[in-house]
């Protein structure tokens, strides 16, 4: 296997990794078997084309050519891009049961209500990309508290506790900020002489 397969092959990994994603579970989104996966991260098979595309799709990344005058600029994006929190599994399942909660909401709750409650969970999400799942299991439980009464004052309560703990989330995340030196978006590679 060549050098720059190698270096996909261990992407690949990493970022299967970081999503806190089994093989299997890979396989399961991206509709290539396991045993590929694992030749592929292991670097016996050559990785091919379609495989790659699959797996990166699932992995929530894109192909792309770059021309070679833009990679620097690409690769400086990228790092910043990656040293940010990736949503965990445990995470994007709360996140789905919330969703299927609002959901279920709909049919029994006003437009404007589901509206609300919905901007208050993107709200929660934007502050940062890596939730403590047992954040979002109380956003939940509060959601589910409006299924079991579906009045509109329950509704009004559980989009008030939300934005609490939204709030709580957003000092947090400031008194533990830490400032940084601005970065460029991207940097020339100096030639070295002699």
């Amino acid at each position: 296997m060549s050098y720059g397969t190698e270096q996909l092959a261990a992407q690949l990994k990493a970022a299967r990794e970081a999503k806190g994603l089994s093989q299997r579970e890979l396989s399961a989104l991206a509709g290539v078997p396991q045993s590929h996966i694992s030749k592929i991260e292991n670097n016996a098979v050559d990785l091919r084309v379609s495989s790659l595309s699959h797996i990166a799709h699932a992995l929530n990344l894109e192909l792309m050519l770059v021309p070679r005058k833009a990679i620097p600029a690409v690769q400086s994006i990228t790092r910043s891009v990656a040293s940010a929190p990736v949503i965990n599994a445990a995470t994007q399942r709360e996140l789905d049961r919330i969703r299927e909660t609002v959901d279920a909401l709909a049919s029994h709750t006003s437009r404007a209500s589901i509206d609300n409650l919905q901007r208050r969970i993107r709200e929660i999400t934007q502050i940062q990309s890596q939730i403590d799942p047992d954040i979002l299991k109380k956003v939940r439980r509060i959601l589910e508290s409006i299924e079991s009464s579906g009045s509109h004052e329950a509704v009004n309560l559980a989009v008030e506790n939300i934005r609490a703990l939204r709030n709580q989330l957003a000092h947090r995340a400031s008194s533990q900020e830490t400032l940084r030196a601005p970065r460029p978006a991207y940097r020339l590679e100096e030639d070295q002489d002699g």
